[in-house]
C-alpha cells in the first residue's frame, strides 16, 4: 500500500499459492527439502505479483482507484481457483520445521517455534522500517504512491518502483504463508481468508504506513484471539450456552473498530482529495426497453431453458439484486462496503426464522428486509468517522465477524441435524414457487424482485436524495458546506443498501428448504463488488450486465454446457474476463452500452431538457435574512503549532470584510474554524446572536453560514444546475422514502434562479463543471454557495486564476451581493488591489494574529501591514497597493 496506494485483496491468495507450491508441489510430491521448497514457493508469489503489476495495474494506471482495487479481487479469484484446481480444496496438514521445545516462563508455557516467528517478524519489520526511512529508493517508493509525475521529474521510473513494491509485497505474503502453514494447515478457502483478514487488520492498525505499528497491530490481533480462545469456555459456562462460536475473530474485529473510531474524523481534512469514482448513469427509465427485455427473457426462459438453465437464471438475477445494493452504497454514496452478503445473510436468517415459526412467507420476507436495515446502520457507523480503504477493511472485518459469530452458531440457526434453518416448501400468494421443484417459477420471483429494486434505485438516482448521495460521494467537505448532513446521507445509503442486500439474501436462502449460511461469506461480498465495477458501478444497468458472471449463474452454464469445462474453470475464466473488462472498459459495461445508445437516449430526453437562459423566470434580487457573524478570541492549534491566535472581528449584513495576510498566516484556517471544518481550541463564534461553537458544519450552513473553497471542490459528477440545486434544495424527512418510489422534480428556488442570472450561468446548466473554463467554474462555486440566500458568505480566494477583466467582474458581483442582497461577505484574497477596491473593512493577520484592522485606507497606511508583506524596510505605499 505504501508503494502503490492500493490494498491488494489477493495478498492472502498469493501467499496460499506460495505455501501449496512449497509444501505440496515440491516437498510432498517431489521430495524437496524444506528450505529450497520454501524459497521457490516465495519466489512463486513474487512472480505472480510482478506479472499482475505489469499486465494489469500498468494498464489501469489512470483508472479510478476503486477499479484498481477491484482488479485485485480478479487476481484473488484467479489465484484461488487455480490453486484449488491444482491441489484440491481439502485441508492438508503441514509438518513443522521450526524447533518445538516448550519453555516454562513463570508458569506461562511458550513454544520455541513461536519465539522464532516473533524474532523473524521483528527482523523483517526493522529491515522494512530502515529501508523505507533511510534509503533513497525507499523514500522514492513512498513518494511515488503520492505523486508519480513528481517522482518522474527526479529521474525515477514509477513502473520500476511499482514492480519492486509488488514483488516485495508478494514475497512477504509468500514468506508469511510459509511460516504460518504448519500452525494452521493448508486450505484454499480458510487459509486465504485468515491471512487476508488478519493481515489487513494488522495493516489497518498500523495506518497502512508504519511497519513497526503494523507489527504491533499483528501482536494485538494475535493476543486478542489467543485470550478469547483461552477464556471462551469460561464465557460460555457463564451464560450456560454456546453463545459465541467465533469469539476469537470477533475480539480482533472489535480491536480494529475501536482504533478506527478513536483515530477517525467526521469530515476529511483540507488536504484530503477524494478518489475519482467511475462514471454515473442518469437513472432515466426507458419503459419500452424494459418491456421488450422482459418479453425476450420470459420467452427464452419458458421456451428454451431447461431446469438447469432456469436455476442459473435465478442465480444471476439474485446476483443482480445484490449488485444494485452495491450501486447504491458505493456507486451513488461512495462508501466502499465489503460486507453486503453478510447483511444478506442476516435478512435470510430473520425471514427464515419467521417462516420456521409459522409466519407466512410474504410477511416474513418483508420483516426480514425491514429488520435488516438497523443492522445495516450498524455497518454504517464506521463510515461516519472513516472512509476509503479503512472503511473497506472494517466492513470486510464486520462481515467476517458476522460469519464467524452468527452464521457458524447452531444456537442461532437451528438444530444442527437440519443443517440450517428449516423453512420447507415456499408458497407466495398461494402459488408454489419452490426453487427445487419449480425453478422457472422461482426465476420469475427473482426477475420481479430485480425489476422492482432496479426501478427503485433508478428513482433514487434521479431524485433530490440521490443528488445528496452523489454530493457526498464526490466531496464530503463541499456537501457539508451546503448544509447536507453527511452523517445522515451515509446512514441512509447503508440503510437502503442493506434492505436491498436482504432481498438478495432471502432470494438465495429460499432456494433451499433448509437455509445454508456458508454462502454468505466474505469472498461473496468481495466478488459482488467486483461484478458491480465491471457492470458499471454508477449505473442501474450494472445489475443486468454483471449478473451473468455470478458463480453458478448463466456464465457458469455457458462454460460448463457449451464449452464443457468444469472443476473451477468457471471461476478461472470468470476472473480472467473480469480483468480484461476492467482493462478495456474501466467505467464498466453499462457505460459503453449507454454511450453507443446515445442517439436514442437524446431522443428520449427531448421532453425533459433543462431550461435554457431565456426560459428561466425573471426573479428580483433576493434579500437575505440579516445576521451578524461575530468572532471573538478565535484560537486554533494543531498539536504544538498555533495557526490562529486570538482573532476577533465582525461581519455585518450588507458589509464586505476583507481578510488578508501573507501565505500561511491562517486565513483559510479562520474560515475552516468558523464554518465547522476545524475545531477551535478557544474563542466564541456567534451567528445572529446564537453561539455556534458546538454546531457541526451542516447545521451552520443551514443556519445561513455558507462558504466557497480555494480549490473549487465542485461536484464533478453533477451538472452545473445540479450543483446549484444541491446548494439550494432541502430534502424533507418524507422525501427520503418517497424519492424511492416517486421522485419529485423540486423546482428551483427563487434564490437559486437569481444566483444563476446574477452569475450568468443559465447557458451552462446542462454542462458538467469539467466542461467549463476555469473562470466559469469559479463562478459556479460561488453561485452554489449563494443559491440558498445565506446571511453570511465566506469566499476563499475567489479570484485565484482569473484575469484582470474577470477579477473586476467578480468584484462587482461581490459588491452587489452586499449592497442589493444585503448579504454579509468575508473575502479572503491574495489580490490586495481587489480587496482594497471591494471591501468596506479589512482585517490583516500574520502568524495567526490580527496586526491591523480598519478601512482599506487605514490598513494600507499601517506600518505593521507593510512590514508583514514587504519587510521592515518597505516604505512605498504603492508597493503595498500592488
Amino acid at each position: 500500500y505504501r508503494g502503490s496506494g492500493l490494498v491488494n485483496f489477493a495478498q492472502g491468495a498469493v501467499g496460499t499459492l506460495s505455501a501449496y507450491v512449497a509444501f505440496v508441489e515440491l516437498k510432498s510430491d517431489r521430495g524437496w527439502a524444506t528450505l529450497p521448497a520454501a524459497v521457490v514457493g516465495v519466489l512463486a508469489a513474487v512472480v505472480v505479483s510482478l506479472l499482475f503489476q505489469m499486465i494489469v495495474l500498468r494498464s489501469l494506471r489512470r483508472a479510478a482507484a476503486i477499479v484498481r482495487v477491484i482488479s485485485t479481487t480478479g487476481l484473488l479469484g484467479l489465484v484461488g481457483a487455480v490453486t484449488a484446481k491444482r491441489y484440491g480444496s481439502a485441508t492438508q496438514e503441514v509438518d513443522k520445521f521450526l524447533p518445538q521445545r516448550v519453555f516454562d516462563l513463570g508458569g506461562v508455557k511458550v513454544q520455541e517455534e513461536r519465539l522464532y516467528l516473533v524474532a523473524i517478524s521483528i527482523l523483517i519489520t526493522l529491515a522494512l522500517w530502515a529501508w523505507t526511512r533511510y534509503t533513497r529508493i525507499g523514500l522514492a517508493i513512498n513518494a511515488s504512491a503520492e505523486n508519480e509525475r513528481a517522482v518522474q521529474t527526479l529521474g525515477w521510473s514509477p513502473d520500476r518502483l511499482a514492480a519492486l513494491t509488488w514483488g516485495l509485497g508478494g514475497g512477504l505474503a509468500g514468506l508469511a504463508a510459509v511460516l504460518v502453514a504448519p500452525l494452521t494447515g493448508l486450505s484454499t478457502v480458510t487459509f486465504t481468508l485468515v491471512v487476508t483478514v488478519a493481515g489487513l487488520g494488522a495493516a489497518l492498525l498500523g495506518g497502512f504506513h508504519s511497519s513497526p505499528m503494523t507489527f504491533v497491530g499483528g501482536l494485538v490481533i494475535g493476543l486478542c484471539e489467543s485470550l478469547a480462545t483461552r477464556y471462551k469456555g469460561d464465557i460460555e459456562q457463564l451464560f450456560n450456552q454456546s453463545l459465541i462460536s467465533g469469539l476469537p475473530r470477533a475480539t480482533a474485529f472489535l480491536a480494529i473498530l475501536i482504533v478506527l473510531v478513536v483515530r477517525g474524523r467526521g469530515l476529511p481534512l483540507r488536504s484530503h482529495v477524494s478518489d475519482r469514482l467511475p462514471k454515473l448513469g442518469s437513472g432515466r427509465i426507458n419503459v419500452p426497453g424494459i418491456v421488450v427485455a422482459l418479453g425476450i427473457f420470459l420467452f427464452v426462459l419458458f421456451t428454451f431453458a431447461n431446469e438447469s438453465w432456469a436455476r442459473a437464471s435465478y442465480v444471476s438475477l439474485t446476483a443482480g439484486v445484490m449488485i444494485l445494493s452495491i450501486v447504491v452504497v458505493t456507486g451513488f454514496a461512495g462508501q466502499l462496503s465489503l460486507g453486503q452478503w453478510a447483511l444478506g445473510g442476516i435478512g435470510a436468517l430473520i425471514a427464515g426464522k419467521f417462516v420456521h415459526g409459522g409466519m407466512t412467507p410474504e410477511l416474513a420476507i418483508v420483516l426480514g428486509v425491514v429488520l435488516t436495515i438497523p443492522v445495516g446502520l450498524l455497518f454504517a457507523l464506521p463510515a461516519l468517522r472513516t472512509r476509503g480503504v479503512n472503511l473497506a477493511v472494517v466492513t470486510l472485518s464486520m462481515g467476517y465477524a458476522v460469519s464467524e459469530v452468527v452464521f457458524a452458531n447452531a444456537n442461532y440457526l437451528g438444530p444442527p441435524i437440519d443443517g440450517g434453518t428449516k423453512i420447507g416448501l415456499i408458497k407466495l400468494f398461494g402459488i408454489e414457487v419452490d426453487a427445487s421443484g419449480h425453478p422457472h417459477r422461482w426465476a420469475i420471483v427473482c426477475l420481479v424482485a430485480l425489476v422492482l429494486v432496479g426501478l427503485m434505485v433508478a428513482n433514487l438516482r434521479r431524485s433530490r436524495t440521490g443528488r445528496r448521495l452523489i454530493a457526498v460521494r464526490t466531496n464530503e467537505r463541499a456537501a457539508a458546506s451546503l448544509g447536507i448532513s453527511v452523517f445522515s446521507v451515509k446512514l441512509y445509503a447503508f440503510g437502503v443498501a442493506s434492505g436491498i442486500a436482504a432481498v438478495a439474501g432471502i432470494l438465495v436462502a429460499f432456494t433451499s428448504r433448509n437455509i445454508q449460511y456458508g454462502q454468505f461469506n466474505v469472498f461473496a461480498s468481495i466478488n459482488s463488488v467486483g461484478f458491480a465495477v465491471i457492470g458499471g458501478l454508477g449505473y442501474v444497468l450494472a445489475g443486468l450486465f454483471a449478473a451473468p458472471n455470478a458463480i453458478g449463474g448463466l456464465g457458469t452454464r455457458i462454460i460448463e454446457d457449451v464449452f464443457h469445462l468444469k472443476n473451477q474453470w468457471d471461476i478461472i475464466l470468470g476472473s480472467i474476463i473480469v480483468l480484461i473488462i476492467l482493462i478495456v472498459q474501466q467505467d464498466g459495461i453499462a457505460a459503453t452500452a449507454t454511450e453507443h445508445a446515445r442517439p436514442l437516449l437524446l431522443k428520449l430526453r427531448l421532453a425533459g431538457k433543462r431550461p435554457r437562459a431565456a426560459e428561466l423566470p425573471i426573479v428580483a434580487t433576493e434579500p437575505v435574512s440579516p445576521q451578524t457573524l461575530s468572532i471573538s478570541g478565535l484560537t486554533v492549534r494543531f498539536g504544538g503549532v498555533t495557526a490562529v491566535d486570538d482573532v476577533s472581528f465582525e461581519v455585518q449584513p450588507g458589509e464586505v470584510v476583507g481578510l488578508i495576510g501573507p501565505n500561511g498566516a491562517g486565513k483559510t484556517t479562520v474560515i475552516d474554524a468558523v464554518t465547522g471544518f476545524v475545531k477551535p481550541t478557544g474563542g466564541r463564534l456567534e451567528l445572529g446572536g446564537a453561539v455556534v461553537n458546538t454546531w457541526n458544519a451542516g447545521r451552520r450552513a443551514r443556519s445561513g453560514l455558507r462558504r466557497s473553497f480555494q480549490s473549487l471542490e465542485l461536484f464533478e459528477d453533477l451538472t452545473v444546475e445540479a450543483n446549484i440545486r444541491a446548494g439550494s434544495g432541502s430534502a424533507t424527512r418524507a422525501s427520503w422514502l418517497t424519492d424511492l418510489v416517486w421522485p419529485q422534480a423540486d423546482p428551483l428556488t427563487s434564490e437559486a434562479v437569481a444566483a444563476m442570472r446574477e452569475f450568468d450561468l443559465a447557458d451552462d446548466l446542462d454542462k458538467l463543471p469539467t466542461e467549463l473554463p476555469y473562470g466559469r467554474r469559479r463562478l459556479v462555486g460561488i453561485a452554489r454557495a449563494v443559491a440558498s440566500g445565506p446571511s453570511v458568505l465566506m469566499l476563499d480566494e475567489p479570484a485565484a486564476g482569473l484575469d484582470e477583466t474577470e477579477t473586476r467582474e467578480l468584484s462587482g458581483l461581490i459588491r452587489r451581493l452586499a449592497d442589493e442582497w444585503r448579504m454579509g461577505v468575508l473575502l479572503v484574497e491574495h489580490d490586495v488591489g481587489m480587496v482594497m477596491a471591494t471591501c468596506d473593512r479589512v482585517v490583516v493577520i500574520d502568524f495567526g494574529r490580527v496586526i491591523a484592522s480598519g478601512t482599506p485606507r487605514e490598513v494600507r497606511e499601517s506600518p505593521a501591514v507593510r512590514a508583514a508583506y514587504l519587510g521592515e524596510e518597505a516604505n512605498d505605499e504603492s508597493e503595498v497597493t500592488a
